[in-house]
């Protein structure tokens, strides 16, 4: 096998490219069964705590329906735009979120990027609150694809294909690390490797480049003790269960109590102040724990099946650009989603990742139906 871009490497486009429009409508099918699923499992999780917090039991849920709406917009929006503007438009994008990202770590902008939990990741504009880093993923994946198609041939070189990567999305991670935000960090770094990996470099480029990030990860998370007390925990839940490992063992009791068919919609009694986050980073368990091993599953399966279908848009783009998006853009929803549930499971370990349409928050949720849209674009266009 050859060491350069991979004998998996996708088909390549043919003249007539352009996805079946059963693709397209199975797409946006999954994609609307999985928001709507999302609204009613953001209910449960969430009204019985705002309740408790002297809010409508439907606050969260409608904050999360307004959400939706934006996201809509971004989908229909992104479906009608040509995916080749964002080829011209990577540097510019990339510029803006790298500067969202370096305002939200600034000394003395704390009245707009405001610590929360030990970190500043959300960035209040006006009447909006978002996170810069989800906004990175789909920046950095734009970017790369971009640059990967300008240096095809230089690309099998470090120093004229790899390097210029390094320079200019290190400080991307850096700027995201800086806030900190491990897990969208490390999310990042996979979502450009898994663009140069589908644009051809080297296999030996990536096992150099793996060789300090041993290093720099263990440094990452012994400068935050909570990340280090995070990883000590999912090595040894039971060691510390009222600690560092009680989301766990609360989220694994969920799962567990769940059964084969549940407790039923709205049944769950993890979220009665048992489980924190529960609408938020720790919604798959809820899931299994009202719907059971069979509404687990189904989960699972939906999102398996949302990521074969971009995996085949990507196959059938039209360029080269548009396989490379397709591909990113999947891999943000497809890592977002099996990470979720690996963590939530107890097989990664605990940190802060939402379950893309599901999970309460505006940003990503928005971003995921965003990324829909572009994947429809990509599959509707045929080769000039």
């Amino acid at each position: 096998m050859t060491d350069h871009a991979l004998e998996w490497e996708l088909p390549r486009v043919q003249e007539s490219a352009g996805s079946p429009a059963w693709v397209r409508h199975a797409l946006l099918g999954i994609t609307l069964v999985l928001v709507v699923f999302g609204l009613l499992s953001v209910y449960s999780a969430s009204s019985f705590s705002a309740q408790q917090s002297g809010l409508p039991g439907n606050h969260v849920l409608m904050s999360q329906l307004a959400r939706a709406a934006i996201g809509a917009v971004a989908l229909i929006v992104a479906t009608f735009v040509d995916y080749r503007l964002y080829e011209r438009l990577a540097w510019p994008i990339l510029l803006v979120v790298a500067a969202l990202l370096l305002v939200v770590i600034l000394p003395g902008t704390s009245e707009i990027a405001p610590l929360r939990n030990g970190s500043r990741r959300w960035l209040m504009l006006g009447p909006a609150t978002f996170q810069p880093s989800e906004l990175a993923k789909v920046a950095v994946v734009f970017w790369t694809a971009a640059l990967a198609v300008r240096k095809q041939c230089a690309l099998k070189s470090f120093r004229g294909g790899v390097l210029p990567f390094l320079l200019i999305l290190g400080p991307v991670l850096v700027l995201i690390a800086a806030e900190p935000h491990l897990s969208a960090t490390l999310i990042t770094a996979a979502l450009v490797a898994t663009v140069l990996f589908a644009a051809g470099m080297r296999i030996r480029h990536f096992l150099v480049l793996a060789l300090p990030i041993g290093p720099a990860l263990w440094w990452l998370v012994r400068s935050n003790s909570y990340q280090l007390t995070r990883i000590l925990a999912f090595l040894d839940p039971e060691a510390d269960t009222s600690g560092a490992g009680y989301q766990l063992q609360q989220a694994q009791i969920a799962i567990g109590s769940g059964g084969v068919l549940g407790a039923g919609y709205g049944e769950s009694t993890q979220k009665l102040h048992y489980l924190p986050e529960a609408q938020n980073d720790f919604i798959y368990p809820i899931i299994a724990e009202e719907w059971g091993f069979v509404g687990a599953v189904t989960m699972l399966v939906l999102f398996l099946v949302w990521t074969h279908l971009g995996l085949r848009i990507a196959r059938s783009a039209p360029d080269l650009f548009g396989r490379l998006i397709a591909i990113g853009l999947t891999a943000i929803v497809a890592i977002g989603a099996f990470g979720h549930i690996g963590i939530t499971m107890g097989l990664l370990p605990t940190t802060g990742v939402s379950l893309p349409f599901i999970s309460a928050g505006g940003t990503g949720l928005v971003t995921a139906l965003a990324i829909t849209g572009v994947l429809l674009n990509v599959a509707s266009r045929r080769r000039c």
